[in-house]
C-alpha cells in the first residue's frame, strides 16, 4: 500500500513540476511580448515627434488617422475618409494595405504602404496598434472609430 501511494505521489509531483514549467514558460512569453509591444509603441511615439505632415486620402463621411512605421522608424501619416465600417475595408479601398483573406482570421496583412512584410523570408510582420496599444483582434474585426488613431508598425523578430 505504501508503494502504491508513493508511486501516485511521484506521478503527482511530476505533473505539478510540468504544470509549473508550462506556467513559467507562458509567463516569460507574455512578459517578452509586452516588452516588445512597449518598445514598438515607444518607436511610434518618438517617430511622431518628427513633425510628419499628414496626407488626406479617400472620400466618405468618416475620417480617421492612420500611421505607418517602418523598420528605419520612418513615419507616414494619413487622414483616411471613408464610408466603410471596418478598418481593413477602408484601408484596402485606398490601397494602403493588402494581403490574403482567410475565412476565419480575416485579412492577413502582408503589405502596408508598399512595404512587404514576410515572416519566413525576412522575419518581419505588421503589428496593428489602436490608440498606441497593440490590437487584440485582426484588422478585419476593427470597427472604425473616427476618434481613434490606427497604426501598422513593421516588426522584426
Amino acid at each position: 500500500m505504501v508503494f502504491i501511494m508513493s508511486k501516485n505521489l511521484n506521478q503527482n509531483v511530476r505533473k505539478l513540476k510540468l504544470l509549473l514549467l508550462i506556467t513559467l514558460a507562458v509567463t516569460v512569453f507574455v512578459l517578452l511580448l509586452t516588452a516588445c509591444a512597449a518598445d514598438r509603441a515607444g518607436r511610434l511615439e518618438a517617430a511622431g515627434q518628427q513633425g510628419v505632415e499628414a496626407v488626406q486620402i479617400g472620400q466618405g463621411e468618416t475620417t480617421f488617422r492612420f500611421e505607418v512605421l517602418d523598420l528605419e522608424d520612418n513615419l507616414s501619416v494619413w487622414y483616411v475618409s471613408t464610408d466603410m465600417t471596418y478598418l481593413a475595408d477602408a484601408l484596402v479601398e485606398v490601397d494602403l494595405i493588402s494581403g490574403n483573406s482567410d475565412p476565419i482570421f480575416g485579412l492577413m496583412v502582408d503589405e502596408v504602404n508598399g512595404i512587404v512584410a514576410d515572416f519566413i523570408l525576412y522575419n518581419t510582420w505588421w503589428a496593428l496598434y489602436i490608440d498606441g496599444e497593440m490590437a487584440m483582434v485582426g484588422v478585419s474585426a476593427v470597427e472604425i472609430d473616427q476618434d481613434s488613431v490606427y497604426a501598422f508598425i513593421l516588426t522584426e523578430g
